[in-house]
């Protein structure tokens, strides 16, 4: 199987927004001051505890299963 160029990636990256590829994957964000919160698509919560911050580009759960990342 072909590997994916590493400048692909990296314009694939620039090009798509968490807020975008979250929207793609169906969780749906709303506005929380100046991040965007939803239910964590990684375990089961009652409240919103999946924050993505769009200006630093970068993801975490509050909740139960602490996950995070950043996009690159």
């Amino acid at each position: 199987m072909a590997r994916i160029a590493e400048s692909e990636i990296q314009r694939l990256k620039r090009e798509f927004s968490l807020e975008r590829l979250c929207s793609h994957y169906g969780i749906k964000l709303r506005k929380q001051g100046n991040d965007l919160v939803a239910h964590c698509p990684l375990h089961q919560d009652r409240t919103p505890s999946f924050v993505v911050s769009p200006t630093k580009n970068l993801w975490h759960c509050l909740g139960k299963c602490g996950c995070g990342g950043k996009r690159d």
